[in-house]
């Protein structure tokens, strides 16, 4: 080679030790970036951000913002966002669970599935793929009364075989998994976190965890607040309201009596 007219030996020299740094880094094997790192970095405030609620005795259109196993046009744009969005709504994990084959990590307590309810165990017709939901909890929590707080608490401890557990469960670290707490807003991110950080690269958090979940879709997965008229009977003579609406049956009308969907459980860290 020739060196360039009036350029000083040592600035040569200095270009030839970057060209050859740049070189062996290119040659080097490169980390490949966690996709859901990108998500993980805001979602603490996108998980703790509270879900829309839906008004009542107001005609409901079925709208681009929520799922139907007939909207392609909606599933068509679920599945262009996911997993780059990281957060998804009970509308779209419902969709990505039936539609676009992702799992169900539910990791709450034991003790607290079976006091305020399960993920459902039957799957409804429209779900095509062999994938399912598993409960793997993330913190051990014991009921016990609290004289203090006058009220039941949870003495809880980290499972430490959390992440082992979930490996095993899902040995494909690509493996598409939507991951629910009760309410999405401190278990869940420290989920993402932990399995980010395993090499999971297709993870999603839910937004409302298990309650806003169970507040739309009931325990055969079937809406239970249907686009249409909802009003509150209070006058037909019977010793409960009934609900009349578009669309509405009374298999659904137990969707109008919830309370906060946000746990006042203050969780412990994981690690």
């Amino acid at each position: 080679s020739h060196t360039p007219f009036n350029t000083p030996p040592h600035f040569v020299k200095e270009m030839a030790s970057t060209m050859m740094a740049s070189a062996a880094l290119a040659a080097a094997p490169q980390r490949v970036s966690i996709r859901s790192s990108k998500a993980i970095v805001s979602s603490r405030a996108a998980l703790v951000a509270k879900p829309k609620a839906v008004r009542r005795g107001v005609a409901v259109a079925a709208s681009a913002n929520m799922y139907f196993a007939e909207d392609q046009e909606y599933i068509d744009t679920v599945g262009s966002n996911f997993p780059d969005k990281g957060i998804a709504n009970v509308e779209e994990a419902r969709c990505l669970f039936s539609e676009y084959a992702y799992n169900i990590l539910d990791i709450r307590a034991k003790t607290e599935i079976e006091r305020v309810g399960a993920y459902p165990k039957q799957y409804p017709t429209d779900h095509k793929w062999n994938t399912g939901i598993f409960a793997v909890p993330m913190i051990d929590a014991v009921p016990k009364y609290d004289a203090a707080l006058q009220k039941k608490v949870y003495n809880q401890t980290p499972n430490k075989d959390f992440l082992a557990r979930v490996m095993k469960v899902f040995p494909n670290k690509e493996a598409k998994i939507i991951i629910s707490c009760s309410d999405g807003r401190n278990r869940a991110v420290q989920a993402l976190e932990a399995l980010d950080e395993a090499g999971y690269t297709n993870i999603v958090g839910l937004r409302g965890g298990y309650n806003m979940w169970n507040r739309t879709w009931d325990a055969k997965m079937r809406r239970r607040n249907l686009p249409g008229v909802f009003a509150e009977e209070y006058s037909h003579g019977a010793d409960t309201c009934g609900v009349h609406a578009t669309g509405a049956s009374f298999a659904n009308q137990d969707s109008f009596q919830y309370p906060d969907w946000k746990d006042d459980t203050e969780w412990i860290e994981w690690k």
